[in-house]
């Protein structure tokens, strides 16, 4: 059976394992300081065993800066992607390595997908549509067609992008948002619908 790694140890992991299929977690890598003593399979994500480094690993951590900050401290250099058995991904369109995507999500044709992103339960991303590295797509979100999103975009739950959108690096959406227009604003926090901006993070999402 293969064996791979998982960068974090909290609920998206638990859920990135129970997607595979033929694949065991050999180890969920994490800072020292949450190391819990009484799981064996955790490891100090600054300190792992040759033979660690040497097995390929996917970061399974919804908010898009910490699940950055993890990639980056990562030695190794062996990504993984998981794809559910019951997620559809387009023949046509390409997934980043270290990318999830989880059971009943929809990717259509001819999208593109960077690294170490997350489309979540029951997403759906319509055609043309590109996302960059580390975008987080919630469970039940919609994106339509041409949609363009920069690098740590964060989508929440049950939120809907409409066609022809373009989102900068690191806008977090709130759950539930309609999005009508684009947003030029790096970092910008956008909530309701239709959405607007409430206020400009000083990067990425760290939390979620």
């Amino acid at each position: 059976m293969e064996k791979i790694g998982i960068l974090g140890a909290g609920g998206q992991a638990d859920e990135a394992k129970s997607f595979l299929k033929d694949t065991e977690v050999a180890f969920y890598a994490v800072d020292e300081k949450f190391i819990d003593s009484n799981i064996a399979e955790q490891i100090d994500i600054a300190t792992p065993e040759e033979y660690q480094i040497m097995l390929p690993v996917v970061a399974a951590i919804g908010a898009p800066d910490l699940r950055r900050k993890m990639v980056e401290e990562w030695s190794g250099e062996r990504f993984t992607t998981i794809i559910a058995e019951h997620a559809y991904v387009d023949k046509s369109s390409k997934i980043g390595e270290g990318t999830i995507v989880a059971p009943r999500a929809v990717i259509t044709t001819n999208v593109e997908i960077g690294k170490h992103a997350i489309i979540n339960v029951a997403a759906s991303i319509s055609h043309n549509c590109k996302l960059g590295d580390y975008v987080t797509v919630s469970p039940g979100a919609h994106i339509a067609g041409n949609v363009i999103f920069g690098d740590g975009v964060f989508i929440g739950i049950g939120a809907v992008v409409s066609n022809n959108v373009e989102l900068a690096s690191g806008v977090v959406v709130g759950a539930g948002a309609v999005v009508l227009n684009s947003v030029e604003q790096p970092n910008s926090v956008l909530v309701g619908s239709p959405a607007r901006s409430i206020r400009v993070n000083e990067g990425w999402l760290r939390e979620v």
